[in-house]
């Protein structure tokens, strides 16, 4: 029997996921643009920040963050992937319109924690909604795009934020905070065309809409729709597998393999963000003066920063699903380790000459843009494509609820300490780093499996879950028995054993 995959794209599978990716664009500017405008002496001037309060309104925008990504626990599942994204654009142009009138601290900060509070919520919902509709052969390459879409908003923004410099006035912040509303907007009409997730259909017991969704997205892959009527026989035997299991929040902290997914998702999360990314590109303002810059060529420096991010992550991303999920991380993390260690010899040495040796500070900043080569490359495309993909149907939303729930955890902490850790320690601080990396880079060699080229349901056979069928078997199945005839079944079944399931320890 040939083997069954969808190894091309249909043109509306393609649109659909370019078109999810824009999430990572919304994100990327509503948290970028503040790394620009703490270069705007008026906007300084204007709310009389210090350190500890410009950290404070870092703070704010990713706390908002982090409580979006609590209701991402349930609200994906319990209205939809696409209805979920709506909502949360139609609250960040409520957030974005208090930022530009803002008067006040207050004012501001209650903006930046509306907005974070939808990007939270979007920035996780879309990652898991592209990991469900791409095929297996190219899921890698979309969280790739959903990268590379976080790193064009970071440049574009950065670039903007040096053209808006030249505006006098507080009119140039103002300017530069209502362009959020750009975003949701074109995130609320876009929707409006994009199927729900075929995933969430089954889970709702909506088989033949599935079904539709499917043919739509896959059904041209091989030429026929014989990938997408396998596809969603596979799907729909597995998530029957996994209703029977009961898997609620407290049986997924009992279960070992769902326990073990959820640790991954922890330590790959806190280790991304204790590689000192935080402190670099959301405070890079600060320390390009610290090593000696300042004007506009602090602002030109942080563009190339941006353009940077989109060179190593369109590279990174276009390898990923052909190295596998693991060797770019490797790559990643000695480029960063190294870089770091640089930085740190640097900018000791340029302290010492009384910061006034001008080479020194100059190859900081090159260790710097060569930290972010190395974390661009593949750190954010792992996360979004990795963590979806080893998380089952059922606890997908609240797994990817997690990741982003302890991503922004760690900026919270991150934003707040590091101004005051630049001021007090300067160098030293960005040791603490170092030792992560290694810390997380030997953990990631022993703990992390390869799941590069696997359908999202046979993964699980990766944490010694039960597979209910491959997709291979799925297409045997598939012509002994219709797809309407399985979906009648299915929920029989379930209806007979819904007054008998036991929790699965």
């Amino acid at each position: 029997m040939a083997v069954l995959t969808a190894t091309k794209l249909t043109a509306y599978n393609l649109k659909c996921l370019f078109f999810i990716a824009f999430g990572a664009f919304f994100y990327g500017y509503d948290s970028g643009c503040t790394t620009s405008i703490f270069g705007y002496p008026q906007f300084i001037t204007f709310f009389g920040f210090t350190s500890t309060t410009l950290g404070a309104l870092g703070s704010s925008y990713y706390g908002g963050n982090f409580i979006g990504t609590i209701c991402n626990f349930w609200l994906p599942d319990a209205i939809g992937r696409i209805r979920t994204i709506q909502l949360a654009s139609v609250v960040s142009i409520l957030g974005a319109a208090l930022q530009i009138g803002a008067h006040n601290i207050g004012t501001l900060m209650a903006g930046r924690v509306i907005g974070g509070f939808a990007c939270g919520i979007v920035y996780s919902c879309c990652p898991l909604y592209a990991s469900e509709i791409s095929p297996p052969a190219f899921r890698g390459r979309a969280g790739g795009l959903y990268s590379f879409n976080v790193g064009f908003a970071y440049m574009f923004t950065e670039w903007l934020g040096l053209g808006f410099s030249y505006i006098s006035g507080n009119a140039a912040w103002r300017v530069f905070l209502g362009l959020q509303l750009v975003c949701p907007a074109l995130m609320i009409l876009g929707s409006l065309y994009l199927p729900e997730s075929p995933r969430w259909l089954v889970l709702k017991d909506r088989h033949e809409d599935a079904l539709i969704v499917l043919e739509r997205i896959h059904g041209d892959a091989d030429g026929n729709k014989s990938f997408a009527h396998a596809e969603l026989h596979q799907i729909n035997a597995q998530i029957a597998l996994e209703k029977q299991e009961r898997t609620g929040i407290t049986a997924i902290i009992r279960r070992p393999s769902y326990r073990k997914r959820l640790v991954l998702v922890v330590i790959f999360m806190v280790g991304q963000q204790a590689t000192a990314i935080i402190p670099m590109q959301n405070y890079q303002v600060i320390l390009y003066e610290q090593l000696g810059f300042s004007n506009k060529l602090v602002l030109i420096l942080v563009g190339i920063w941006g353009t940077i991010t989109i060179v190593a992550t369109t590279t990174g991303s276009l390898l990923f699903d052909y190295t596998g999920r693991k060797p770019p991380v490797y790559f990643a993390m000695g480029v960063m380790t190294i870089a770091t260690i640089m930085l740190t010899a640097f900018w000791a040495t340029f302290e010492r000459s009384g910061s006034t040796n001008a080479t020194y500070g100059r190859l900081a900043i090159f260790s710097m843009f060569l930290f972010n080569f190395g974390y661009a490359f593949i750190m954010n495309s792992f996360g979004y494509a990795y963590i979806p993909e080893i998380l089952p149907t059922p606890v997908r939303a609240v797994g990817t609820a997690i990741m982003m729930l302890v991503f922004n955890g760690m900026i919270i902490l991150l934003v707040q300490v590091t101004p005051i850790a630049i001021k007090n320690i300067t160098w030293r601080y960005f040791l603490v780093f170092i030792v992560c990396d290694v810390i997380f880079t030997i953990a990631f060699y022993f703990m992390f499996p390869e799941t590069s080229g696997k359908p999202l349901e046979e993964v699980a056979a990766l944490f010694g879950d039960p597979i209910a069928e491959t997709l291979q078997e799925a297409e045997l199945h598939m012509q002994e028995k219709p797809i309407k005839v399985l979906a009648e079944e299915l929920k029989t079944s379930e209806h007979e054993d819904s007054s008998q399931h036991v929790e699965v320890p």
